[in-house]
């Protein structure tokens, strides 16, 4: 998933020509139908139960992300806009947010507006549990290193029931582990700043960053929450990860313990 922060004003008509003749067409996001749960209010064209359990489930992420990782959201509405199908979603994303990548969701962040913009389809539950997350984090806290932004949405797009576990990211960082072909670095993380340049291997290692620091114990939990409060606070002042790490007594192959100790759970739950 890419999370895109945009600062720019939605113009909404287009003009095209055929035939001789002048067609206007106006390119509108969803917003026929609102439904209103919590922090998040979803837009759409088509029918949505108000209780559907998947907004239910986006609902109590706020929770969660509250809960783990010791933080207070604000109430800063965040707007859904759902597409009934994939092809209005990229109709409407090519005409409007033309140099956007072809992604299934987006975050979107504007001077005025937290907004997410994604379609109903086969994966729309993942698609929605990551960018909302990505919209409850910057809701309240300016300034989160683009790493940790991306591994805490990859670890929260997982369904509550998984704790967490990314199954994806974990089958591939074990691939590379077992090959020799991955040597974990969380300060290379911190330094990445252009999420079009972050890879697959990011993505999956910022992942199991966070699922290291939230699930061994609490003192690493602590860490992360320490960080997360002074990045909150200050964050041209934060102390970066790597060297609360050290000052905890750990490492970078801390989290290669980590990965060992989820491929025995997998082993032993089969």
């Amino acid at each position: 998933m890419l999370a895109a922060t945009v600062w720019c004003c939605f113009a909404g008509c287009q003009t095209f020509h055929s035939g001789g003749s002048i067609l206007s067409r106006t390119t509108l996001r969803p917003g026929k139908r609102e439904v209103v749960r919590g922090q998040l209010v979803i837009h759409s064209d088509f029918h949505l139960p108000k209780r559907h359990r998947l907004l239910d489930e986006l609902e109590m992420r706020r929770q969660d992300v509250e809960e783990l990782l010791q933080i207070s959201l604000s109430d800063e509405p965040i707007h859904v806009y759902l597409f009934e199908n994939e092809a209005l979603y990229h109709d409407y994303m090519k005409r409007k947010h033309p140099l956007f990548p072809n992604r299934r969701a987006f975050f979107v962040k504007s001077d005025t507006a937290l907004m997410v913009y994604a379609y109903w389809g086969d994966r729309v539950a993942e698609d929605l549990r990551h960018e909302v997350t990505h919209g409850y984090l910057h809701s309240s806290i300016a300034g989160l290193p683009l790493w940790l932004d991306e591994g805490l949405a990859e670890y929260f797009e997982t369904p509550r029931i998984n704790r967490g576990f990314n199954s994806r990211h974990y089958h591939l960082l074990l691939r590379r582990y077992d090959s020799s072909q991955w040597v974990p670095d969380v300060g290379r993380l911190e330094s990445l700043k252009n999420p079009a340049r972050m890879t697959q291997m990011d993505y999956a290692e910022s992942w199991l960053w966070v699922h290291y620091l939230l699930h061994h114990n609490v003192e690493t939990a602590g860490i992360l929450q320490q960080h997360l409060a002074e990045i909150k606070t200050n964050p041209a002042q934060a102390t970066p990860l790597k060297e609360l790490l050290i000052k905890a007594g750990k490492d970078d192959t801390e989290i290669l313990s980590h990965l060992e100790y989820l491929r025995r759970s997998m082993r032993a739950n089969r």
